[in-house]
């Protein structure tokens, strides 16, 4: 099935074209070995660990800060979940956090966001407070307040560090003072000028504490795209240990323009394992059974598309809540934008047929994409009919859904644009 190992040349010339990271190389060497061993049913169990391995890595971040600063709230937010959904965590009811609580994300158990009381209190003094908490349970640590930022909160930094963790301040309730700042200046109240001391103030604080060089964020848990929220979200992404970057990526939402281009990137990377596994399903030709699987996995795998980016009932609903749009303009937008009904399985259906079907069917087209792997993969493109039409038809429907997720975000940018400048 494998043909000789491409020179380097070779692989770097057909990376250089195709929508796959450096990562793509030593997973083909995996594939090799797996043949090797086990042949073709060994690689195609192998595609599917791997499609699918972001879904068992745990994923752990530490929320910190005193009581009243807003962690809660914070941790809803970045969960998509107001105080009246099922799993939200309780705003406003305890006066002090005196357990470890640990909140799961509704689209994937194993990212869980740990509300941890702040340190140097009586039941977590600082000479016991990382063995209280379990330090190396977690991947990131956000440290949080409402105000200014304590002298324990930047030893806790400091410490952190040392444990070869990383950690970002975040400052909460930045609407609050905003709102304040503009009733007690109607006159000559500057939003933007408010932000400018808030920050500076912030900053020189923890300049004079040693922390000029940790990411600093100004947000608010209402308005996620008013201030720094989703900046937030994006620069953790960047900042999460790398093994796990890709994990993180599928399991938050796609609530903003880099969200859903972040998401789509991951996406395209999973394009060749799908065609790979469309090629090992028809290694051995039986007439009409490429066309069958090809099809098959498109759809499973559009359906995926769908979901991750926010495309389904559920997501726009959410997200329609979330920015107080109506639900149904966002909905209409989809319905516009494919020219289909896009909700259930039988508008995916309806989708890849309309846009990847006759592709599939193409043999000319198909093998034109699929030579281009052959280079990289070798003669694992058995059947590079199936290879190429899965991966273009993929390449086809994942750039519609693409589009489609942006003018769903355009659409609902002047309501939040407009709900920012409320009180």
């Amino acid at each position: 099935m494998f043909a000789a190992d491409p020179d380097a040349a070779a692989v770097i010339a057909a990376t250089a074209c195709m929508d796959i990271g450096w990562d793509f190389v030593p997973e083909v060497e995996e594939l090799r070995s797996a043949f090797k061993s086990g042949g073709v049913e060994e690689c195609r169990s192998l595609l599917e660990r791997k499609r699918d391995e972001w879904k068992t890595v745990p994923l752990n971040v530490a929320v910190i800060g005193n009581s009243g600063v807003g962690k809660s709230s914070f941790i809803n937010a970045i969960r998509r979940l107001t105080g009246d959904d099922k799993g939200a965590a309780q705003v406003g009811v305890k006066e002090t956090t005196v357990d470890i609580e640990s909140y799961p994300h509704p689209s994937n158990p194993l990212l869980k966001f740990w509300d941890l009381p702040g340190v140097g209190t009586d039941r977590f003094p600082r000479a016991t407070y990382l063995s209280q908490i379990e330090v190396d349970r977690y991947d990131f640590f956000l440290l949080i307040t409402a105000d200014r930022f304590t002298e324990n909160d930047t030893w806790l930094g400091s410490e952190i560090l040392k444990q070869d963790k990383k950690y970002f301040f975040v400052r909460t309730k930045i609407g609050i003072d905003i709102s304040n700042n503009r009733k007690s200046h109607p006159k000559t109240h500057n939003e933007e000028a408010v932000m400018k001391v808030i920050r500076e103030s912030t900053q020189q604080h923890l300049k004079k504490n040693g922390c000029e060089d940790v990411p600093m964020f100004l947000v608010d848990s209402y308005k996620l795209k008013t201030f720094e929220f989703e900046k937030l979200e994006h620069q953790l992404i960047e900042d999460f240990p790398k093994l796990k970057k890709a994990a993180l990526v599928l399991s938050l939402q796609s609530t903003s323009k880099e969200m859903i281009q972040l998401k789509v990137a991951e996406l395209r990377s999973r394009m060749w394992k799908q065609a790979c596994l469309s090629a090992a399903a028809t290694a051995i030709p039986v007439p009409g059974m490429s066309l069958v699987a090809d099809y098959a996995i498109v759809t499973q795998e559009a359906e995926f598309y769908h979901m991750q980016l926010g495309l389904d009932e559920t997501s726009l609903k959410r997200y329609a809540k979330l920015t107080r749009t109506d639900y149904r303009q966002l909905k209409s937008v989809v319905h516009r934008s494919v020219s289909c009904q896009l909700f259930g399985m039988g508008g995916i259906r309806h989708l890849v047929e309309k846009y990847a079907g006759p592709l599939v069917r193409s043999t000319s087209a198909a093998v034109e994409e699929g030579s281009r792997f052959i280079p990289l993969i070798g003669s694992f493109i058995a059947a590079p009919l199936s290879f190429g039409g899965t991966y273009y038809a993929l390449k086809l429907v994942l750039d519609k859904m693409e589009g489609t997720a942006l003018e769903v975000i355009q659409c609902a940018a002047e309501s939040v644009a407009t709900d920012s400048h409320e009180d």
